[in-house]
């Protein structure tokens, strides 16, 4: 007979889970385990997800060479077969309890009988003395006495098999409720790679597997805490994690990428830019407000980084990876697992602040900056001041180096009041060529609290789009306030003292030519 070649495989060796790549729609798994070389040798590499794509396993040896790779899909029937064998026996041992049980069971029913027969006898026996000359009573006790003692007996018996069978009933359960696991387990299968390698013999060396799965997800969040006396804001970078790969990550270290593999290695397709054109009849100029978010472009700022602790990121051109604090572990049943990524102390410009055509109240406003490495995704933000907890809020993106804003609740302290004073359409010019639109408004602001404050109040002015059509303030509108330019916003900085309250007017017009419809101003 032929010999056949000699490959050694590696014993007492397991592979763990050393670090997980998190994508948005997949995650890169790697395992290790450590082998001794004796030639030609091969790691195992057992018990992997189904879900695992058998096209994505790579596999890398430091210090020996890699000779091949080889997986292979199995049924767990054979690997749970002991399992198996010990729950069946474990039903079987439960049910040679059940018959003795039964049968302990019908012997309290027998004495249960018997019981019943004494005091039968007893009941038969003080009725024919009742009508004798002599009854003797001391003999009617004792009978009696004997049928109680019976039942007593009896009911103890009956008594304590019942305890025993509902206890026993339990057991049953059990059993049945994992030999049901067991057996939709079987009927699942895993996956089984073997890499071989050649390396000098007596030798340690770390073989390391990774692999894609599918069924995961992260999400950003964060924790803003406001120290307003140290003027910082405490920012606490988290992720929530999903995955049902079937595989707990235990003990891993994870590694969460804003990366998108599908669509970054993937160039976009040209199509064709056609430009036509169609007839329009003339129209009537129709004068419109558009009430507009305006978003600027926003410079970087050169103030130092923040100081923090825990995160490590890394840029990977356009995708960003930070690296987890600590390993955790995430089961692969599609639960939440909530992981900390870092902390840090933003610099804060606190303010009060108040619209009142949007919401009458006063809010505490942090200006920041983005002074951390890295940029801060879109998220909820759940915010905190020295009250405690205040609610959530919406972070959208923020670049490195790029300011932002977070809310901290309002203030019950300082009171706002917008009043209509005026809102009217005038004819003007020669002919009536012209039409103006007044509108008069009136702000009273109060300062309730202990201390002074300064209070940013603003409201929009309307900021015109076409050569014809004016929009100037007036001279009655209360002096100190700044208006931008390019989205009309008209800010006043009030200081309030203590008990101190205030007005501020805002008065300004439109000017249109009449020939516009002006049914919408």
């Amino acid at each position: 007979m032929p010999l056949l070649p000699l490959t050694l495989l590696a014993l007492a060796t397991t592979s763990q889970i050393s670090s997980v790549v998190i994508y948005p729609d997949r995650a890169q798994v790697t395992r290790t385990q450590t082998v001794t070389c004796n030639g030609a040798t091969t790691a195992v590499f057992e018990h992997l997800p189904q879900a695992a794509s058998r096209e994505s396993f790579r596999a890398r040896a430091t210090g020996a060479t890699l000779e091949g790779i080889t997986a292979d899909t199995v049924t767990l029937e054979a690997s749970l077969a002991p399992e198996r064998k010990k729950w069946e026996d474990r039903g079987l041992e439960l049910d040679r309890e059940q018959e003795v049980l039964n049968a302990a069971a019908a012997r309290a029913k027998d004495l249960e009988r018997l019981a019943q027969s004494f005091t039968d006898v007893a009941v038969d026996r003080v009725t024919r003395e009742l009508t004798g000359p002599k009854p003797d009573s001391r003999a009617w006790a004792a009978a009696f006495d004997s049928a109680m003692a019976v039942r007593l007996r009896a009911v103890k018996d009956a008594q304590d098999v019942a305890d025993k069978q509902r206890v026993l009933q339990q057991k049953l359960s059990e059993v049945e409720s994992e030999m049901e696991r067991l057996n939709r387990q079987a009927l699942s299968s895993e996956q089984r790679v073997e890499v071989r390698v050649s390396c000098s013999e007596g030798t340690q060396v770390p073989v390391e597997l990774t692999y894609l799965v599918g069924g995961t997800s992260w999400t950003p969040l964060y924790e803003a805490r406001a120290e307003e006396g140290s003027g910082v804001v405490e920012l606490t970078s988290l992720a929530t994690v999903r995955q049902a790969s079937g595989e707990d990550w235990a003990g891993a270290k994870l590694f969460l990428s804003t990366a998108q593999p599908s669509q970054d290695a993937t160039p976009p397709s040209v199509t064709p830019l056609y430009v036509y054109a169609t007839k329009k009849p003339k129209e009537r100029k129709v004068l419109v407000r558009r009430d507009e978010q305006q978003q600027h472009a926003q410079g970087g700022t050169d103030a130092p980084e923040a100081e923090g602790e825990g995160l490590r990121v890394s840029s990977q051109g356009l995708s960003v990876q930070w690296e987890a604090q600590e390993a955790t572990r995430v089961p692969g049943d599609g639960s939440a697992v909530r992981v900390r990524l870092g902390r840090h102390k933003l610099k804060a410009d606190f303010s009060w602040r108040t619209a009142p055509k949007l919401h009458p109240v006063v809010f505490r406003v942090a200006r920041l900056a983005n002074t951390t490495r890295f940029p801060l995704l879109p998220g909820p933000v759940s915010v905190f001041r020295d009250t405690g907890f205040l609610g959530h809020q919406r972070l959208e993106r923020v670049a490195r180096g790029a300011p932002f804003e977070l809310t901290f609740g309002l203030e019950e302290g300082l009171r706002v009041k917008r009043t209509v004073v005026e809102e009217v359409k005038q004819s003007k010019g020669l002919f009536g060529g012209k039409q103006r639109f007044r509108y008069v408004y009136r702000f009273e602001l109060a300062n309730l609290r202990a201390r002074p404050e300064k209070v940013e109040l603003a409201e929009h002015v309307p900021v015109s789009e076409l050569d014809d059509v004016k929009v100037e303030m007036e001279p009655e509108s209360t002096a100190g306030y700044t208006l931008a330019a390019e989205d009309g916003i008209a800010t006043w900085k009030v200081a309030l003292a203590p008990g101190e309250r205030r007005t501020v007017d805002l008065v300004f017009h439109v000017d249109a030519p009449s020939s516009y419809d002006t049914g919408s101003m």
